[in-house]
């Protein structure tokens, strides 16, 4: 885990309101070099705090059928299912779950043939998955993620 300062937080701040924002928009915000936003934010790119991306809503989208799949996982296979699942193009996003689920990702393909197609030939096959669910997801109405965590009850003053 990187430890971040006041600094590396208010510039991911920065980034999340716009992550097309120039580092001297920033820097002049803030009160510290361009260099200094610069070298910083290579550094919590580098350790995988920060990454810039951009988000296609698809309700907007003409072709394509954006789902989320829900799978539970044989603990032993955990790992294995997750990198193969990170080697399809179709998969945008993978991460590990506690609750219904052990490993949630979400998959673009052109349409729900082809969706059935992935899971079928793609996705059930892999060696410890045990059961799949997969939602359709037709519009998005909030993301964001603002890296921020709320005080825990026990330090708050």
């Amino acid at each position: 885990m990187t430890d971040l300062d006041d600094l590396d937080h208010a510039i991911i701040a920065a980034l999340e309101e716009d992550g097309r924002r120039a580092f001297r928009e920033i820097a002049r915000s803030l009160n510290v070099s361009e260099g200094t936003v610069r070298a910083r934010y290579r550094r919590l790119e580098e350790t995988g705090v920060l990454k810039i991306a951009a988000f296609a809503d698809p309700g907007h989208l003409r072709t394509g059928r954006l789902a989320l799949l829900f799978l539970r996982v044989a603990p032993a296979h955990h790992d294995t299912v997750v990198a193969a699942l990170c080697r399809h193009p179709e998969i945008s996003y993978v991460s590990t779950m506690l609750g219904r689920a052990d490993v949630f990702a979400q998959v673009l393909v052109q349409d729900d043939n082809e969706l059935w197609r992935f899971l079928q030939n793609q996705v059930r096959p892999l060696e410890g998955v045990l059961d799949t669910e997969a939602v359709l997801e037709v519009a998005v109405h909030k993301l964001w993620f603002n890296g921020r965590v709320p005080l825990s009850p026990t330090s708050a003053p």
